[in-house]
């Protein structure tokens, strides 16, 4: 038996010390680590991890093998993630995994120490004294006094800020403010705010706008600006209502009777005195009018009758007699 071939045995051996056979498959491969020592040569043999809860994963086992000793012995035995396998994220520190939003009820976030967020505040007029000459170097926007406060924003701070609201929906990038008629800065509801951020910045104070009550880019805008008015709109003409009084006065009269073609227009017209039986003559007279048109509109009925129903001329005759004869015994009733 060789040397390499008694080493990836002992590898073996070493695995299933501790592990169960079951656990632990074919060997993959075998790679020879750089040494210091020519006298000493160090060899990671890799097995295949079977375990159904390391999918991906292999045994490494380092074997050390040292110039005149016989027996290599085992240095260390691992087991190692491989390209596909399923790993835990990375370790992250509690302090870097809070993010904006999480802070709940209750909760305190206190911040780190060195927050190059903040910086001195100035509680006196005597801490002011003392680093008289330390303000004199700085530009104004650059510090503010504390009014009573240990910290306030530093300018890195300040500017991290501006950067986030910028990026914010009430920045002049999102799309409220490109659709708005005009920007905050010129706007009755924007409320100023103080110190160097007020000169980019406001708080909203229109109940109907789209961020009331939040910190607002003078350079944002909505549609319930104060300068905003309603348009008035155009007035819709009215034409003049026209009649068209052509159609009565063309319209056919010829088969109505004489009284409705040609109504009375004026009451004197009329005789007061017309007695009963002249009444009872003239009403008489229509219903004959009206039983005669009746007649005519049968002999009609009755020449397709008889076309239809192939009646000769003494049979149609008879019966238009007999329509007419009750017709006009029905006239006279």
């Amino acid at each position: 038996m060789n040397t390499a071939t008694s080493a990836l045995e002992i590898a073996r051996a070493a695995i299933l010390e501790t592990i169960p056979a079951e656990h632990v498959g074919v060997a993959l491969d075998a790679v020879v680590e750089p040494s210091q020592d020519s006298d000493v040569v160090i060899t990671s043999y890799t097995f295949e991890c079977t375990s159904a809860g390391y999918p991906g994963w292999y045994w490494e086992v380092s074997v050390v093998e040292i110039s005149g000793q016989g027996q290599p012995t085992v240095s260390e035995v691992n087991l190692l993630p491989g390209a596909v396998a399923l790993v835990p994220a990375a370790w992250k520190p509690w302090a870097d995994r809070v993010e904006a939003g999480d802070l709940g009820v209750g909760d305190l976030l206190p911040p780190p120490e060195n927050d190059d967020r903040l910086t001195a505040g100035f509680t006196g007029l005597g801490d002011l004294e003392d680093i008289a000459d330390e303000l004199a170097t700085l530009h104004p926007v650059q510090w503010e006094l504390g009014l009573g406060r240990e910290k306030v924003l530093s300018t890195v701070g300040q500017e991290r800020a501006v950067n986030r609201w910028f990026e914010k929906l009430n920045g002049p990038k999102s799309a409220m403010a490109k659709s708005a008629p005009a920007q905050c800065g010129s706007c009755g509801f924007l409320v100023a705010i103080g110190g160097s951020m007020g000169q980019v910045f406001g708080v909203c104070g229109n109940e109907f706008g789209a961020a009331d009550g939040q910190v607002v880019a003078t350079t944002f805008g909505c549609g319930a600006h104060s300068s905003v008015r309603q348009e008035q709109a155009a007035p819709i003409p009215v034409v003049d209502l026209v009649i068209d009084d052509q159609a009565d006065e063309q319209s056919d009269s010829s088969d109505l009777p004489d009284y409705v073609a040609n109504p009375v227009q004026d009451d004197s017209e009329f005789d007061e005195d017309v007695d009963l039986d002249e009444a009872e003559e003239r009403n008489e007279h229509v219903a004959s009018e009206f039983a005669m048109k009746e007649a005519v509109e049968a002999i009609e009925a009755a020449s397709e009758f008889m076309e239809m129903e192939n009646l000769d001329a003494d049979e149609a005759e008879q019966e238009i007699t007999d329509f007419y004869g009750d017709s006009e015994s029905d006239a006279k009733v």
